[in-house]
């Protein structure tokens, strides 16, 4: 079935050529993703709550991409902007492939433990008959077949290893099992990582062949495997933690891609950052600085701090903080999504000529 989509004909040859470029460290502008719709659409009922969670298992994958087509169809795709639908199953959905019990909420998914148990008695593996994970694979293959060759369908949200382990544990019991138990937590990560793996594996043997790149929960485009990597969990531990629990993770999962960020999520993850930088293969940070904080825009220190060290930068900022950023720092290297305030599209179009004239 054919999307009618506000995206230009040869908006794919363009994105696959400076996004390519981008990554490659040789395009002298940032890239700017900016999804804009007209202001009569955006409080329509097709633009309620995305989480799949909340259809019925036993509903015909179709029949849920269906009410995703007035939204795909809705928006405005400019800039760096690309048409994408993200299987959104909430964040850190291994924990359902391994047990964890599931539940959907109108805006988040929620996922309880399933082993309350001694810590030496859980082992972290998918089970491949798992509903979740069957659902997850059958809306991705549904809209490949559906979709594949107008839009990039992305990777669920896995989440990353702490985070799993937080579901399958509950967050109290792992900060406890990290200090009591560490051995434990040793051998339950490398499995959560070796789960991971296998889980990207099978979703991008499912997605590329559609052929338009790869992309994550955010929208970051690549050409070929990578994804947005993340230990949320990560605000509440050190550096010497995050060094024994995480970054080994963050290695393996880097070493099995060639596009790989990291979704820097909280002030509290700035302790971190040292680590993060030091990694090779990980390609850019995304610098959220956390729910009641100033913009990324206040935070020039540290997006200065991530250029310096080699690394991409992708943050979501306002038009006027993009217009900051990209007057103290440059534009090269960064990745701006527009989010607040929402613009039209005849204004995010003035908004992107404003851009080029910085």
């Amino acid at each position: 079935m054919t999307l009618h989509l506000h995206f230009p004909d040869d908006g794919w040859e363009r994105i696959a050529r400076d996004g390519s470029a981008w990554w490659a460290g040789e395009l002298d502008r940032p890239l700017v993703v900016l999804e804009c719709t007209e202001p009569e659409d955006r409080h329509k009922p097709h633009f309620a709550s995305t989480f799949l969670g909340n259809f019925p298992l036993d509903m015909p994958a179709d029949d849920v991409l269906d009410l995703f087509v007035p939204r795909l169809e809705a928006t405005h795709y400019l800039g760096d902007a690309f048409p994408r639908f993200w299987p959104n199953f909430g964040p850190g959905v291994v924990a359902a492939f391994a047990g964890a019990r599931v539940q959907p909420r109108a805006d988040t998914t929620w996922f309880l433990p399933a082993h309350t148990g001694p810590i030496a008695e859980l082992h972290v593996s998918v089970d491949w008959q798992n509903a979740w994970w069957q659902r997850v694979v059958e809306v991705t293959r549904a809209a490949v077949a559906r979709w594949g060759g107008q839009l990039t369908v992305g990777f669920t949200d896995l989440g990353g290893n702490l985070d799993i382990l937080a579901h399958l544990r509950g967050l109290q019991q792992l900060m406890i099992d990290l200090v009591r138990t560490p051995e434990e937590v040793d051998r339950l990560v490398r499995e959560t990582t070796a789960a991971w793996l296998a889980c990207y594996d099978r979703l991008y043997d499912l997605i590329a062949p559609a052929g338009r790149g790869v992309t994550p929960w955010a929208p970051c485009w690549s050409p070929g495997r990578g994804y947005m990597l993340q230990s949320d969990v990560s605000y509440n531990i050190s550096p010497q933690m995050f060094a024994r629990f995480v970054l080994p993770d963050l290695e393996a999962c880097c070493a099995a891609m060639d596009y790989a960020f990291y979704h820097l999520d909280g002030v509290g993850q700035l302790r971190h950052l040292d680590l993060l930088l030091s990694l090779p293969r990980l390609r850019g940070i995304q610098w959220v600085p956390g729910y009641g904080k100033p913009g990324p825009e206040h935070w020039l220190p540290v997006l200065r701090r991530i250029r310096e060290s080699g690394k991409l930068c992708q943050v979501t900022v306002s038009p006027e903080g993009a217009r900051t950023i990209l007057r103290a720092l440059g534009g090269r290297g960064f990745c701006f999504i527009i989010d607040e305030p929402p613009l039209t599209p005849a204004e995010g179009a003035a908004f992107l000529r404003a851009l080029e004239m910085i």
